[in-house]
């Protein structure tokens, strides 16, 4: 009877152990599963495609302000007794008359007295150079045997030697609409020279026209 009851006991305490036993081969396997997932990867951008803890992504860009018609083109400031400096020459601007009578019904006449010294040898200096400009529309000089009353002496086509200067008035017959919109008005002038010359351009003062 008692080794029965031995017996007995030693076959009751044999049980717990192989549970203990069970469960900690559970465990190890689980662990090792765990082991062998790798993590995912860390993100690297985060929404809307910025770099995480960099800045937020740029708007929009903003729309460009409305261009107006009256200054949508560059225009030199008013230069009106300066001297403007060329390559090969210096300009200026001296005044800007009315000279009658207008060669057209409804349009005007007026004669810029300008001035060009030379830099170098053979400046070809000629009324033809200069032109009146504005919203893109270019007027030629005028053609004029004699100056008008009020309006001379006209410049004198000449070549100059360094340091000489020229000067005199150049007429310009102004259309009728010439400028509707009241842009800037220039004086542009570019000898002609081979190779090339600078050109300069001067605003006119305001109310020439």
């Amino acid at each position: 009877m008692d080794r029965f009851r031995i017996v007995k006991l030693k076959r009751r305490s044999r049980l717990p152990a192989a549970a203990v036993a069970s469960v900690f081969a559970l465990l190890l396997l689980g662990q090792c599963r765990r082991e062998d997932v790798a993590p995912p990867p860390a993100p690297s951008t985060v929404a809307n495609g910025a770099r995480a803890g960099g800045p937020p992504p740029a708007g929009p860009p903003a729309p460009a302000a409305a261009a107006d018609p009256a200054t949508d083109e560059a225009s030199p400031p008013a230069s009106k007794g300066t001297w403007l400096e060329g390559n090969i020459y210096r300009f200026r601007l001296d005044d800007v008359r009315r000279c009658p009578p207008p060669a057209v019904p409804g349009g005007a006449r007026i004669g810029a007295v300008v001035r060009v010294t030379s830099k170098v040898d053979e400046v070809f200096v000629a009324p033809r150079d200069v032109k009146l400009e504005s919203g893109g529309v270019i007027l030629e000089s005028a053609i004029l045997q004699k100056a008008p009353d009020g309006c001379g002496p006209l410049l004198a086509a000449k070549s100059m030697r360094a340091g000489k200067t020229n000067d005199g008035v150049v007429a310009f017959d102004i259309p009728p609409g010439f400028n509707p919109d009241n842009r800037p008005v220039k004086i542009t002038y570019q000898p002609t020279r081979w190779g090339g010359a600078k050109r300069v351009e001067a605003l006119l003062p305001s109310g020439s026209l």
